[in-house]
Order: C-alpha cells, then sequence, then structure tokens
C-alpha cells in the first residue's frame, strides 16, 4: 500500500471507479465489488448500521438486501491528501426480503490510491427528508 498524493487530474478515476461500483452493485457483481472495495473498509448504511467489508458483501450474496436501482446527483470532490472524498446525493432501490424501500440520502465516498488504482475505504451515507 502506498500513500500516493491524489491531485484533481485523478477526478476522472474516480468517477469512473465509482460508476464503476454503482453499476456492480445493481449487477449484483460480487467480484467487481471486491476488487474496488479496501479489504479494511466500513461502509455505513443510512440506518446507522455499519459493516466491514465481508459483512457487507455477505449480505449481498445472502440475499439480504440488493440494489434495483441507484442513481445519484451533484457530485463533490475533495482532495484530501492521499484520498479523494466523494460527496453526491442517492436514490436507491433497495429489494429486502420483507419488500422494496426507497432510500434519499446524501452519501460520502472515500477513496484511496493503492499502487495503481485506487479503493473505496469508507462509504457513509445519511437518509434525507422526503421531499414535499
Amino acid at each position: 500500500m502506498t500513500g500516493h498524493l491524489i491531485d484533481f487530474g485523478d477526478r476522472a478515476g474516480l468517477l469512473e471507479a465509482e460508476s464503476a461500483r454503482l453499476v456492480a452493485m445493481t449487477d449484483g457483481d460480487l467480484g467487481t465489488l471486491d476488487s474496488l472495495i479496501a479489504d479494511g473498509a466500513l461502509y455505513i448504511h443510512s440506518s446507522g448500521e455499519i459493516d466491514t467489508k465481508r459483512e457487507y458483501l455477505t449480505k449481498l450474496a445472502t440475499g439480504q438486501f440488493r440494489y434495483a436501482a441507484v442513481t445519484t446527483e451533484d457530485p463533490h470532490v475533495t482532495a484530501l491528501g492521499s484520498a479523494i472524498a466523494l460527496t453526491y446525493r442517492m436514490h436507491a432501490h433497495l429489494v429486502f426480503p420483507t419488500g422494496p424501500r426507497q432510500i434519499r440520502a446524501r452519501a460520502t465516498a472515500v477513496w484511496r490510491r493503492y499502487d495503481d488504482r485506487i479503493r473505496l475505504e469508507l462509504f457513509q451515507s445519511t437518509s434525507m427528508p422526503a421531499e414535499s
């Protein structure tokens, strides 16, 4: 693991990696998610529940929930030395064994460079109130 500084020249790579992660989430592509998410990553759901990478992938693999659709808007990129934070509004349609659920959240994905690629280190989402 190297801690290279990431500059805004890496913005396109960051957006491409985040897009690939969102597609893998809706496709249920656990192999791609495994390669994009750092081994020590934490995933903080809008419910406040926290999963490690393994817990998150296990929940997806065992059908505890699945993503039917995920869209994002208004991305904002913040350089953090050897990492980049991507903040955006997220709309997700999830399916649980108990039924579907719509999520509207403000989300932050923190990506960090590992040698020749970037990987997700932390994802955190906060529920937003329903639009009136």
